[in-house]
């Protein structure tokens, strides 16, 4: 019986007090939202990434070497211990036509073992000669469809640069577009804004069937179902790369630590037999090398032999041949030596990107439910305390009838574990399903071409997470029955004495007290009588204030970001990229150009930075445990200076010189931030030739958008042992944006340009890309308008029932509505103001914490609030407030005055 009456009472106090019940819910299910969906969308974004790199059959190591790979190497690959499969891999370096203009690609040859197989969107794979499957960046750029032939050519300046001869790979001729897929080694998506912010150039990646080698039977590669079966004639083609599966290694998470242990030892395994092959494939291409030279001469030789002795002729012969073979020799000796750079999954920038930030949105995670479950901490203490306040009699006779303080109590657990139980519920739904849902399909999606994420429910987290918010808000209960448990019930039937008055400090100040009118005197008094209350109205409004300031910052911070690169940093108008051959005639059209204000000849690569480890400069496969960033490397003449083309300065504004000193580099923040570089310190660079080498840090300069080494002439001759080959200019351009962009437009129609960059037209389209930035900003401002009217209305609710005598007075001295109105609501709109004022800078510390965690690749947004940001988030919170008094006005008109006073104090 007892147990039935006091569940009666429990579900009666919720009826009862249906209005804080819901605010409590509502904040429970925001926390449990935020704390089970960011974390889910992290395991998600991951989850994606590692089904798609499952279903491809995606590498788990490469390997990548200056000569290239013979069947040997592969047989002796697929015998080390760990290793599951190996497949060579023939890839080039090619030009197509899109529109007239000259774009460059890569084609790689399908090989038989399916390793790095590309994800069909359309159609098929090429199984024939002369098929290719292409990109649907491709198909958009060039205006092609599947059924369409293309042509490509070999770039030679790009053959030019690697260390074997890769011009004659593939077959001549037109190719037939037979599908659209997805590369697992570049998901990026082409118009999103990871590609923008690289700046760097569009390279369509396009695959074909093996039939299409050029100089390799069509079976070539087809003959491999035998663990060491030989694919190839090494002589007429080697290999360009390698690419690994390990054992077990697929079953795994590719983020997991067993995945990445069980690797290293693969990797480790490999390295075992490194040195080996790499000097039996440099004993076999210098042999080759030799041998041809040597047929040729023995050819001559004989000729020569044939002559009849004494003639003054033949002995000139055999002193040219003897100088030839000399000569041959040399060159052979000249050739450069094998060398293997051993790469896992973390090379591919797309497998790094994911990881940072599917960690940054769990840190989010994290933080987020902290701030609501402070929140619904102190919502759920005053919904309570009121509760028991009011419930001071029921109490006691509860306690005069032999009820137990857990008795007793059980109505306000039952009432807030309930809101707790509900809202988590109603929050997992929403966090696990429905944020996964905006987040990939909105946000992510905006980054990456992947073609599905998984739906991953933890219900250890679903369960966790509401049991948390169940134990943290019961308990604030608990502690709220407290004190009037521990009373008699004599006392608790007797109605509360009122807070005796006092001098309040504002009273003590003449001059302001004496000029406050009577309702300003008693607004203050009432301020200070109800401190905990205030204070807990200011604290909300400070937190919506913070989020709101903070999220409009954010957006800010990222539209302004690509402005800031080209008016702060780098203010040239066009980057053109052209090869060293077609660099002298470019440069002399641009010096003719009555278009061009200026122009400055500069090299452009790209290179790989990587912490130094310290003597393993000849060894370029690196560590498992290093990171590593792509970086663009712009060498500069020796005496030519930067001003008006890019503006290096540290962070603090202070501007960096350039160095032509010894190794000295200069690296940009976002690089130097992840590889935990500082002036001074070493650098580890690894160029397109697969050269490594050790640098020094000249100084951190402050960059924007992307990753950027830059060094002068010298510096890069006497780093990397090579000669400056000059191959691209920065270019300034008379006109506005429009003729800025037509003058890029014009070039890139040009045989002679690879890649052609317009800084303007970078600008509008990274500003149209941010759609991810946008939902990111409405998700918090909603976050901050659930956080202030659930305060708010909470408090104000609270405040109106706690003063119903005091109300139903005034309203009886004959204050109007609006008077009664303005009594209350002046109140709550001076503790608004004061939480604003306090939330604006909050907000701006908020957003550097935010910002910090926000780890987008190639980004470094440095917080920029503008003044509108600001004024956003104060009226919006003021607007809140408003809205909250409207809703209690009603309340306040419903007093029952002749009942209010009737009741005691």
């Amino acid at each position: 019986m007892k147990k039935t009456a006091l569940w009666k009472d429990a579900w009666r106090a919720i009826r009862g007090n249906d209005k804080r019940f819901a605010a409590m819910l509502v904040i429970v299910a925001v926390g449990v939202m935020m704390l089970g969906g960011l974390n889910s969308v992290g395991r998600d974004i991951r989850a994606g990434l590692d089904e798609f790199f499952d279903e491809t059959t995606m590498h788990d190591i490469t390997i990548v070497s200056t000569l290239g790979f013979d069947d040997d190497d592969i047989t002796a690959l697929r015998t080390v211990n760990g290793i599951k499969d190996v497949a060579g891999e023939y890839v080039a370096s090619v030009t197509t036509a899109i529109d007239g203009k000259q774009s460059s690609a890569t084609v790689t040859a399908l090989n038989s073992r399916g390793i790095d197989q590309p994800y069909v969107t359309d159609g098929r794979l090429p199984n024939a000669d002369h098929e290719i499957a292409v990109t649907e960046q491709y198909l958009d750029d060039a205006g092609k469809s599947i059924g369409d032939t293309l042509e490509f050519r070999s770039d030679d300046s790009m053959a030019a640069s690697e260390a074997f001869d890769a011009t004659e790979t593939f077959s001549d001729g037109k190719y037939t577009i037979v599908g659209t897929i997805v590369d697992p080694n570049d998901i990026v998506n082409p118009s999103g804004p990871l590609a923008l912010i690289s700046g760097s150039k569009t390279v369509y990646p396009m695959f074909v069937a093996a039939d299409s080698l050029a100089g390799v039977n069509s079976g070539a590669d087809a003959g491999t179902n035998s663990g060491n079966a030989v694919e190839s004639d090494t002589d007429d083609l080697p290999y360009t790369s390698v690419v690994i599966t390990v054992t077990g290694a697929k079953a795994m998470n590719t983020y997991g630590n067993d995945y990445l242990d069980t690797v290293a030892d693969a990797r480790a395994a490999i390295e075992t037999i490194q040195q080996t092959r790499e000097q039996a494939r440099t004993d076999a291409v210098h042999s080759a090398a030799l041998n041809t030279a040597m047929s040729a001469i023995d050819e001559q030789k004989a000729q020569i032999a044939a002559l009849p002795d004494g003639l003054p002729a033949k002995t000139v012969a055999e002193q040219k041949i003897a100088d030839a073979e000399a000569a041959a020799k040399q060159q052979v000796d000249a050739l450069p030596s094998a060398k293997w750079i051993i790469r896992d999954r973390s090379a591919v920038t797309s497998y790094e990107d994911v990881k940072t930030q599917s960690d940054m949105i769990m840190r989010l995670g994290t933080l987020f439910p902290v701030l609501f479950l402070v929140i619904a901490l102190l919502v759920s203490l005053t919904a309570v305390t009121r509760m028991v306040e009011e419930d001071r009699g029921l109490i006691g006779a509860y306690k005069a009838l032999g009820y137990t303080r857990h008795e007793t109590m059980f109505k306000y657990l039952v009432y807030s574990g309930a809101a707790c139980l509900f809202g988590g519920l109603i929050g997992d739904v929403l966090g696990l399903i429905g944020l996964p849902f905006v987040f990939t399909r909105r946000i992510v999606s905006d980054l990456y071409t992947l073609p599905s994420y998984p739906l991953l429910v933890d219900w250890r987290l679903a369960v966790g997470g509401v049991l948390l918010f169940v134990v943290i808000i019961t308990g604030a209960a608990m502690v709220a029955c407290t004190g009037s448990l521990r009373l008699e019930p004599a006392e608790l039937m007797r109605p509360k004495a009122p807070k005796a008055g006092k001098t309040i400090f504002l009273q003590r100040i003449g001059f302001v007290w004496n000029h406050l009118s009577f309702l300003g005197k008693v607004t203050a008094r009432n301020l200070f009588r109800y401190k905990s209350r205030a204070l807990m109205v200011i604290v909300g409004v400070l937190g919506c204030t913070a989020l709101m300031t903070a999220g409009f910052g954010m957006g800010s911070s990222a539209l302004t970001l690509m402005p800031r690169q080209h008016s702060e940093i780098a203010p040239y108008d066009v980057l053109a990229v052209t090869s060293a051959v077609d660099h002298d005639k470019a440069q002399n059209d641009l010096d003719g150009n009555a278009d061009v204000e200026s122009a400055l000849p500069l090299q452009i690569g790209s290179v790989t930075l990587a912490p130094a480890n310290g003597g393993n400069s000849g060894n370029a496969s690196d560590s498992t445990d290093d990171a590593k960033i792509t970086a663009q490397l712009m060498v500069i003449p020796d005496g030519e200076s930067l001003h008006g083309y890019i503006n290096l300065a540290t962070s603090s504004g202070t501007p960096i010189k350039l160095s032509n000193a010894g190794d000295d580099v200069i690296v940009t923040a976002n690089a130097a931030k992840k590889l935990a570089l500082a002036s001074g310190s070493t650098v580890n660079l690894t160029d397109q030739m697969a050269d490594t080498a050790d640098a020094t840090v000249h100084e951190i300069a402050q960059y924007y958008t992307g990753n950027l080494v830059v060094m002068t002439q010298s510096a890069y001759e006497k780093t990397f042992d090579a000669d400056f080959t000059p191959n691209a200019d920065l270019i300034n351009v008379r006109g506005d944006d429009d003729a800025q962009i037509a003058f890029a437009d014009d070039l890139a129609g040009q045989n002679e340009y690879l890649s052609v960059t317009s800084s303007a037209k970078q600008e509008r389209d990274f500003s149209k890309s941010f759609l991810m930035f946008f939902v990111m900003i409405g998700f918090i401002v909603t976050m901050a308008a659930i956080l202030a009217i659930v305060v708010l209305y909470t408090l104000a609710s609270t405040n109106i029932s706690e003063r119903e005598r005091e109300l139903a007075t005034i309203k009886v001295l004959g204050f109007r509505r609006r008077e009664v109105h303005g009594y209350v609501n002046k109140e709550m709109l001076l503790l608004a103001c004061f939480g604003i004022a306090i939330g604006l800078p909050c907000g701006r510390a908020l957003l550097g914490f935010l910002v910090g965690e926000l780890d987008l690749p190639g980004m470094n947004i440095v917080p920029n609030v503008a003044w509108y940001c600001y004024a956003a988030a104060a009226l919006l919170a003021l607007a809140f407030t408003v809205l909250v008094e409207l809703a209690t006005n009603r309340s306040l008109d419903r007093i029952d005055m002749v009942g209010a006073l009737k009741s005691p104090e």
